[in-house]
């Protein structure tokens, strides 16, 4: 008996209560199908009187080509990121450029390449390089760089990476053959880096490579291992040369602005002595002017008052002095210069007496012993001149 024929004794009738006929349940399936579809409905009755019919598979064809068509549209999404770009050919011919976030393309009729145009790349690059003044020597240059333009870095060269080099060694040794040795070693080697990194973006946007430059580092160039030692020589004496005008030019920066200064406080002081010169000498006019007017009015009293300060002025100035006393014949002559350096002397034991006594004059012989009093001379420093004397050998007018 089959897994799905009644039992015996079961009920006969539609109402059993066994397990569902899972074949009848199939063909019901397949019958409306084929009624969707347009297809005939079996009959319950088939030619072998069993109730059972052959089933089309055509509607499995459809709902196999139904899934295959969902599957296809599913396959055509895809997303950008923000930091990329996809390039959309159309039978392959570019179409267009789509930036980020989710897109569709129909498979088999478009596809899609995506570059990110943010990633920044890097690459090396050295050789041996022949400068302007013939000298070898090794360079090497770091290039960073990133796409600009997914198109065309994508489509308008073969190889972009290749490119790339090519271009930087181009631009190398053009721009080293311009250059000095001196310059790539020392003070030009900001403008070689400049000159290298312009000269790279123009064979670039010749090319139209969709590439941007974004750093050009110049490594320190070195000479081949043969002449390393002179190399190394010449680069000492290069940069003690340097240092030796820097010094030099420390020690002018520090001299000029003091010479200036002291040129200008000499220029200054002769204008000041220029006015004082002035000053005085128009003084000393307005001094004989009013001299002359007094002389004319009194010449004998203005005669004896000249002559007083004349003498005053130069007796001041003088530790000899001559004194004429009254009841002596002769002329006396005081020694201060050695009373004032014997005074020094003790000055340590007697800091508060600095004049000279009587008593100091009469212990050292000048004056006799009637002028130890020190009343009578209150200070020996200023001797009584008689105006009428001769002193100094100056005869008074």
């Amino acid at each position: 008996m089959a897994w799905n024929e009644p039992g015996k004794g079961g009920n006969q009738s539609g109402g059993q209560d066994g397990p569902p006929d899972l074949d009848k349940v199939f063909k019901d399936i397949a019958d409306k199908f084929n009624s969707f579809f347009g297809g005939k409905k079996k009959s319950s009755s088939g030619s072998n009187g069993s109730g059972e019919g052959a089933v089309s598979v055509k509607p499995f064809i459809i709902g196999g080509v139904v899934i295959a068509l969902i599957l296809w549209g599913l396959s055509g999404i895809f997303i950008v990121s923000p930091a990329e770009r996809a390039v959309l050919l159309t039978f392959g011919k570019y179409s267009s450029t789509v930036g980020p976030g989710p897109h569709w393309v129909p498979r088999m009729i478009q596809q899609e390449t995506t570059v990110n145009v943010k990633k920044i790349s890097n690459y090396s690059y050295s050789a041996q390089m022949l400068t302007k003044d013939q000298n070898i020597v090794d360079v090497a240059v770091a290039v960073q760089y990133r796409i600009s333009n997914a198109r065309e870095y994508l489509y308008n060269l073969t190889n972009p990476d290749n490119s790339m080099q090519q271009a930087t060694a181009s631009a190398l040794r053009q721009v080293m053959g311009n250059t000095t040795l001196d310059e790539v070693l020392t003070s030009g080697r900001a403008v070689v880096r400049q000159n290298i990194l312009e000269q790279i973006e123009k064979i670039l946007t010749m090319y139209n490579a969709g590439i941007e430059i974004t750093d050009v580092a110049l490594q320190p160039a070195r000479a081949p291992a043969e002449v390393k030692e002179a190399f190394d020589d010449a680069i000492k004496a290069q940069e003690d040369e340097q240092r030796y005008q820097n010094q030099a030019e420390a020690y002018a920066n520090g001299v000029i602005p003091l010479a200036q200064g002291k040129s200008k406080r000499i220029t200054q002081e002769a204008g000041a002595y220029e006015q004082q010169v002035v000053l005085q000498a128009q003084a000393a006019v307005a001094e004989f002017d009013a001299i002359y007017s007094v002389y004319q009015n009194a010449p004998k009293v203005t005669r004896e008052r000249m002559y007083l300060t004349a003498m005053e002025n130069v007796l001041q100035h003088s530790s000899k002095v001559l004194v004429d006393t009254k009841g002596h014949n002769n002329l006396m002559y005081l020694p201060l210069d050695k009373l004032l350096a014997k005074q020094s002397a003790t000055a340590e034991n007697n800091a508060g007496n600095d004049s000279i006594s009587s008593k100091d004059l009469a212990a050292s012989g000048v004056l006799p012993s009637s002028y130890t009093n020190d009343s009578a001379n209150s200070d020996s420093s200023s001797a009584y001149v008689n105006p009428d004397s001769t002193v100094g050998g100056g005869v008074r007018p």
